[in-house]
């Protein structure tokens, strides 16, 4: 059990280096929602470097001053979202120098741990997703963030299997992942919801050094924790595992 986490934690870390692609045989039925136009005159421009960037998927990236990243002011969803429907503008941040990660007006973040972790994310399909984009980022960018991810309580290892992560980081061979290493967000997004639990599907097309392409779905559960928001739930392979899939239909969808 403890080398399916592995395997999962490793293929984020290597997808976010290899080049990912969405054929169009794969387009989302649910399209993305008001990213990141209107979210960045919702703040101060002096919390950001002068001018984003294009990420290697062609999505625009702000660098915030703050390393953590700046929380977006927040205000109320529509009504009757399907679970599927993307956060109201989000915008993609740089955090820690090299993590690209989600912010929304709508679900969260709302601020920071004290470890630098974004918290407050909301009790919600889009709340969790968001969450869990956070979350895997710091799994799979090396020990030195995991154990941010664990000074801000927001992960529980049940049966000691991220040991086997920090383990395999640590020895530097394998399928470790270095200390601070870059993370990027999978084009394609999942949520299986319910106000107690929510498992978090990430996906994208990758393709492969002989030339073919494999659509990846990484997924992991989150449980509701009162007074800590979502938290990440690492247990047997049915709690966070990886599997090829035919294609991104069936309530797959792309928020940024």
């Amino acid at each position: 059990m403890g080398g399916s986490i592995v395997a999962v934690i490793a293929v984020i870390g290597i997808a976010v280096s290899l080049f990912i692609t969405l054929r169009g045989g794969d387009e989302p039925l649910v399209p993305a929602g008001d990213q990141g136009a209107r979210a960045i005159t919702e703040v101060q421009n002096t919390q950001f470097e002068l001018d984003p960037y294009f990420d290697s998927a062609g999505r625009v990236v702000y660098v915030p001053l703050d390393e953590r990243g700046v929380a977006l002011p927040q205000s109320s969803p529509a009504a009757n979202r399907s679970a599927a429907t993307a956060p109201s503008e989000i915008m993609l941040q740089r955090v820690h120098g090299n993590m690209i990660v989600p912010f929304s007006t709508s679900d969260g973040p709302t601020g920071f741990s004290d470890s630098g972790v974004a918290t407050g994310f909301a009790r919600t399909p889009q709340g969790a997703g968001l969450a869990a984009v956070h979350y895997f980022g710091y799994l799979a960018t090396g020990n030195n963030r995991i154990e941010m991810l664990k000074d801000a309580g927001l992960v529980e290892d049940t049966d000691g299997l991220l040991a086997e992560q920090i383990k395999y980081n640590a020895a530097g061979v394998g399928r470790a992942n270095p200390d601070s290493s870059p993370y990027g967000v999978f084009e394609m997004i999942k949520v299986n919801y319910n106000n107690d639990l929510a498992r978090v599907h990430l996906g994208a097309t990758i393709q492969m050094k002989d030339g073919r392409t494999e659509n990846r779905d990484a997924w992991t559960d989150l449980v509701w924790r009162d007074g800590t928001g979502w938290v990440l739930k690492i247990g047997d392979a049915s709690t966070t595992s990886m599997k090829v899939v035919p294609d991104f239909a069936d309530g797959w969808a792309s928020w940024w």
